[in-house]
């Protein structure tokens, strides 16, 4: 652990090194097997890091994993859910870039956990929802409703902005448009990294990416590499929705560490 504080300035307990270098499979995996469930490791690196710390640290760990999916799957893309959402996005991202501004990493924490509990609300809503649209033998139908796309679009804006958290908002918004597994993933990956491009420079000016934090990054690459590589395995040989309950379990008890 000495090698560890002195490359990164930082003086964590052993088991906040062992979710900063594990963090990244979780990211992984995320971004190429379960989207969403990158959640987890939102409130794991809160509970680990100074919360706005934790934020700047985890986006170049998303940017790594994005280039991953956007690589492996970006024949599937659906275009025009992607770019429908985009510019609605961009308005929730600039909210989100608004309320880092002003909240100091007390603050931040329970928002976080707030946020998060609120997505695994979301979640539970679209298996309802899903479930509801197949029994009625139209899935796809609030494809039509562009209230949804306004919605779900600003929300995700907001939640990346503010926590680098919206993945459950999207995944949620794609189930409820009957998206396909693998068009599902790539669009996600798209979004979150043309999403995660244009905070690079807002959080740079925020200060909560530093050359500290970029060294936090460096000890994070191959667990994020590692990951990338086991979803290749997963998304083809796993229940996705059985992954996404466990994920989400345990997700819940971390953001309740949060708030409490």
């Amino acid at each position: 652990m000495d090698f560890l504080s002195s490359f990164t300035g930082l003086d964590l307990p052993l088991w906040g090194w062992l979710i900063v270098l594990t963090a990244g499979a979780g990211i992984g995996i995320a971004k190429t097997a379960v989207p969403g469930s990158g959640i987890l490791v939102v409130v794991l690196m809160a509970m680990a890091l100074p919360s706005r710390m934790s934020v700047g640290v985890l986006l170049p760990m998303l940017l790594f994993g994005d280039v991953f999916a956007v690589g492996k799957f970006w024949r599937h893309t659906d275009r025009r859910q992607l770019f429908t959402l985009l510019p609605f996005a961009f308005l929730g991202l600039g909210a989100g870039y608004m309320i880092l501004r002003y909240v100091t990493n007390e603050q931040l924490k329970p928002i976080i956990g707030a946020v998060v509990l609120f997505m695994l609300g979301v979640h539970q809503v679209s298996r309802v929802l899903k479930k509801r649209s197949t029994e009625r033998g139209d899935p796809a139908s609030a494809r039509t409703n562009p209230l949804l796309t306004v919605l779900f679009g600003f929300a995700s804006g907001l939640g990346t902005g503010m926590a680098n958290s919206s993945g459950p908002i999207m995944s949620l918004y794609f189930l409820i448009v009957g998206l396909p597994k693998l068009p599902f993933i790539a669009t996600t990956a798209w979004f979150f990294f043309i999403m995660n491009l244009l905070k690079v420079p807002l959080f740079l000016n925020l200060g909560l990416i530093s050359g500290q934090s970029l060294r936090v990054n460096l000890l994070t690459v191959p667990s994020i590499a590692l990951g990338a590589l086991l979803g290749y395995w997963i998304v083809n040989r796993i229940s996705q929705e059985r992954f996404n309950q466990i994920v989400l379990g345990l997700a819940f008890v971390a953001a309740l560490r949060l708030l409490f």
